[in-house]
């Protein structure tokens, strides 16, 4: 007995979704192992480079400007050539992008012993790494859906966040032992080789033929750049979504920021340097949070309707971000006691966790599963309305857009932190995010409903 047309599709809907299908998918698990190689070294660098500097330039630990300047030397690219990189992209081969900026990266850090007898030539290096970066990212994210199915998108995009922010969660962390394995003056041949495994690993993925490049007709750079932004600029359902991703990016950076003041003023009231210290660990949670808000997206509610989560996960950042306002009112009393001790070589120094402590690592947490529920599906809109043809020129707007929204913030909330303090900033954050967030899913219902 044949099954019916309409049968059939629904049978081969539901095979398409989930871990398992992806996992059986040759080409992304090739696509994903790449991006785990090469997201982990990009993380190792950056401790390098800072250990290198803390080294050689400051070795009194004194100056926080010379980390400053490093981190503008990677960030430039992203705001000068994200843009233009996109608009090649969507000329040039895709895999052979990836694969050849992979390359560069690792024949780039192999040159490292070379450049680093001076800050200028250390931020050049830094430079040069991101600047090849720039055509990687576009790249990647424009050739997810070559090699996924529509059904998949959703579960792949999951499954990129969740390594994406493992690998910041634990790149850092790897970055250290791996100095104290390999030596600060041979580190860099084992991020080459991570660099270079993932260029070998991208050789074995095969696009779908439905999806290969088109040949594009010859016109200029700012043809190109103008038809992305007209792009945008007629297509709502990309334009409302890049502006969410920007948001949400922008509210990651100032959270980051005033992590910093939370953990000096509430976590380690008697002890402002330790606290600027231990603020990573508001960080680490949000990681873990949004590590955990993947895996909800991309297995349990992978069948809710895009739009509702991401409203429900602007509507939970806003309740997170209210949370952490409050955060002056947990009593200063410790919850659970470590006493130092010694086991199989690890020496384990005491500490203390007091409710301030467990109660932002929670919301921390909760902020991280808010953030995975807005960006995965949004990421996911774009990658199913955006033309092919023309998908590169769009993730590199959106990808600029990105980087430039990292700038603003950071001096408003140092400002407004120093102004009103840190805890009144994230109430005036929250209250606008929390009422749009209601907003949107009052009216998701009444048009759903009506």
């Amino acid at each position: 007995m044949e099954l019916s047309e309409g049968t059939k599709k629904e049978s081969i809907f539901e095979k398409a979704r989930g871990y398992s299908a992806l996992f059986n998918n040759r080409s992304f698990c090739m696509l994903w192992l790449a991006q785990i190689f090469s997201q982990f070294a990009d993380r190792i660098i950056f401790v390098v480079f800072v250990t290198i500097i803390a080294i050689n330039f400051d070795p009194s630990g004194k100056s926080t400007s010379l980390q400053s300047w490093l981190y503008i030397a990677f960030t430039i690219p992203a705001i000068l050539l994200t843009a233009i990189a996109g608009v090649y992209i969507d000329k040039w081969n895709k895999k052979f992008v990836m694969i050849i900026t992979n390359i560069l990266r690792g024949v780039i850090i192999l040159l490292l012993p070379l450049f680093d007898h001076t800050l200028i030539e250390l931020y050049s290096i830094a430079f040069m790494m991101s600047a090849v970066t720039q055509f990687f990212v576009p790249a990647e994210a424009a050739i997810i859906p070559s090699v996924a199915n529509k059904y998949q998108l959703l579960t792949a995009n999951s499954l990129f966040t969740t390594t994406m922010m493992a690998s910041l969660i634990f790149g850092f962390a790897l970055g250290d032992p791996m100095i104290n394995i390999c030596g600060i003056d041979s580190v860099h041949y084992g991020i080459a080789l991570f660099f270079f495994l993932a260029a070998f690993c991208l050789f074995f993925i095969k696009e779908k033929p439905t999806l290969k490049l088109v040949q594009a007709k010859k016109s200029s750079f700012s043809d190109d750049l103008k038809e992305g932004l007209t792009y945008i600029k007629n297509t709502p359902v990309v334009r409302s979504s890049m502006l969410k991703l920007a948001a949400l990016f922008s509210v990651i950076v100032m959270l980051s920021i005033m992590s910093i003041g939370l953990s000096q003023k509430y976590l380690y009231p008697g002890n402002p340097a330790m606290g600027a210290q231990k603020f990573a660990y508001i960080v680490v949670f949000t990681g873990v949070g949004m590590v955990y808000g993947a895996f909800l997206v991309g297995n349990t509610f992978r069948k809710v309707e895009k739009h509702l989560l991401a409203y429900s996960g602007i509507f939970t950042c806003g309740i997170a971000l209210f949370l952490f306002s409050m955060l002056p009112f947990i009593p200063q009393a410790s919850v659970f006691h470590f006493e130092t001790k010694s086991m199989m070589m690890l020496y384990l120094e005491q500490f203390d966790l007091t409710y301030p402590m467990l109660y932002s690592y929670l919301v921390g947490t909760l902020i991280g599963v808010s953030t995975a529920f807005i960006a995965i599906p949004t990421q996911t809109i774009l990658h199913t309305e955006i033309n092919p043809e023309i998908r590169g020129k769009v993730f590199g707007i959106l990808y600029t857009l990105l980087s430039t929204a990292s700038a603003l913030p950071v001096i408003i909330v140092a400002w407004g932190s120093e102004l009103i303090g840190v805890a009144k900033m994230l109430f005036i954050i929250a209250m606008p995010i929390l009422i749009f967030g209601v907003w949107k899913l009052i009216t998701y219902r009444k048009r759903v409903f009506k």
